[in-house]
């Protein structure tokens, strides 16, 4: 199984299968930046949960999350093992980005080539859902506040910040030991 065989659907479907060298390596530092962006959100939702700003810290920690799966697209795309259209996609859309953190290598040992790496965007819904409660004040059914800070409990945000601490340490030791970035890190 190598990596150029596993691929996104819309990867396989698409006619274009991986970028020149020169834009590789454009990707290959915007895959560098993203993470690192991922790691001062890390910083920042540690730093603010420790000030007691729980459900900003959440928010935050989120935000990293999200810029770990933007980082994992941008390397896929790089690898030709995900459509241009979700590159592109990455840079709008909160659950692709979310969703692309949670996906699964399928292997076809009937025919390697169409082995997929699958993601299911409604897989997203309920962890954005709780971004947007950490974020803004809702109301209830008799217009009453619903405040972020009674709706995203503090160790909710911890388990948040350690799971992006374990993710980010885990891309660094997969990208060093493999020598290669994104999905292939996983593959190798």
């Amino acid at each position: 199984m190598g990596r150029r065989n596993m691929k996104t659907s819309k990867a396989h479907a698409a006619t274009k299968k991986r970028p020149d060298f020169g834009r590789y390596c454009r990707l290959v530092d915007l895959y560098v930046a993203c993470l690192k962006h991922a790691r001062a959100h890390h910083d920042a939702a540690t730093a603010l949960l420790d000030a007691g700003f729980v459900s900003q810290a959440y928010a935050i920690a989120f935000t990293g999350w999200e810029e770990i799966g933007k980082a994992q697209i941008v390397a896929d795309f790089a690898n030709g093992m995900a459509a241009e259209s979700e590159y592109d996609e990455a840079f709008r859309s909160h659950g692709l980005k979310v969703a692309y953190n949670s996906r699964r290598f399928e292997l076809n040992v009937a025919d390697i080539p169409a082995s997929i790496i699958k993601y299911e965007l409604a897989s997203a819904k309920h962890l954005f859902e709780a971004r947007q409660r950490a974020l803004y004040v809702g109301k209830d059914d008799k217009d009453g506040p619903i405040l972020p800070d009674t709706e995203i409990p503090r160790d909710a945000v911890e388990k948040a910040i350690k799971q992006l601490t374990r993710e980010l340490d885990n891309i660094d030791m997969q990208d060093a030991i493999s020598e290669r970035i994104g999905s292939a890190s996983f593959l190798k």
